[in-house]
């Protein structure tokens, strides 16, 4: 009985001791084996066994890549303009061994790494030339942490800049900036569509641009223009001379211009009456 009784514990126990050594390592990830306390492989995807007692699995990891979150981090510009700024770190495992031997914490050595070096890229720049060189401080913290983390058996595959977040008075100003250029775009696109219709509207007239009959119908046009977008108000309308005598002046003065260019530059002004009859020389004397 007792042999029995034997057999059946070694028994259990070879079947104990054979389960426990069989190790299935999941895709895509690997395994460090330390046997007696020192390292002796690292263990890849599949079906593996580790010797009970003697060997024992110390490290388990992926080796799939991962992204490391690089928090808002204060920087100034060029100009001490503060800025938020948060990146991601994409990175991925190419050896198990010398991660786990020769490096400790490895995401608070690629952030600190990513942060020195944010600092440094955004203090060269203005935050104009910031915006529009993001790819170059992406590159420039890659190839900082490709300096250093080959060492660590990593390899990081690309650096992001996420969000950058300027203070309020930076964001209204430059709301202020491009308001006032839609603006500027506008009134150019305005001021090139009326010199347009000028010239069709000369064209189709058979006058030239510049001549003096062109020029009196369309200061008669504008005029009638007004008047329409007046008639449209239901606010009270005041007029200083009657229409007709001011018409009249404006013209007289362009053919003063146009017929006489070498007369006097500054001809005397020409009272009007409030019944529209012109003062002579003896009144303007009194």
């Amino acid at each position: 009985m007792i042999e029995y009784f034997i057999a059946i514990v070694a028994t259990l126990m070879m079947g104990f001791s054979l389960n426990s050594s069989v190790r299935i390592i999941n895709e895509s990830d690997e395994a460090i084996v330390e046997r007696l306390g020192q390292y002796d492989r690292t263990l890849k995807s599949g079906l593996r066994i580790v010797w009970p007692i003697i060997e024992k699995i110390v490290y388990y990891d992926t080796i799939r890549e991962r992204m490391l979150d690089i928090p808002p981090q204060d920087v100034l510009t060029e100009e001490s303009i503060p800025l938020k700024i948060d990146a991601a770190v994409y990175w991925k495992v190419e050896d198990l061994q010398k991660l786990y031997y020769d490096v400790e914490n490895v995401d608070e050595l690629m952030a600190d790494i990513v942060k020195n070096t944010l600092r440094a890229e955004v203090g060269q720049r203005q935050i104009s030339e910031l915006l529009a060189s993001i790819d170059k401080v992406n590159k420039a913290i890659l190839n900082a942490l490709d300096e250093i983390t080959p060492t660590w058996g990593i390899k990081v595959l690309r650096v992001s800049i996420q969000t950058i977040t300027p203070p309020k008075s930076v964001t209204d100003a430059r709301e202020k900036e491009k308001a006032a250029e839609s603006i500027q775009r506008a009134e150019i696109l305005e001021a090139e569509s009326e010199a347009k219709f000028i010239e069709v509207l000369a064209r189709v007239m058979k006058m030239e641009p510049n001549s003096p009959e062109f020029i009196k119908f369309l200061i008669a046009k504008q005029y009638v223009t007004a008047n329409e977008e007046l008639s449209k108000s239901n606010n009270s309308k005041i007029i200083f001379m009657h229409p007709d005598k001011l018409t009249e002046e404006i013209v007289n003065l362009m053919e003063q211009e146009v017929s006489s260019p070498n007369s006097n530059p500054n001809p005397p002004l020409k009272l009007i009456k409030s019944n529209g009859e012109a003062l002579n020389s003896d009144d303007n004397a009194s």
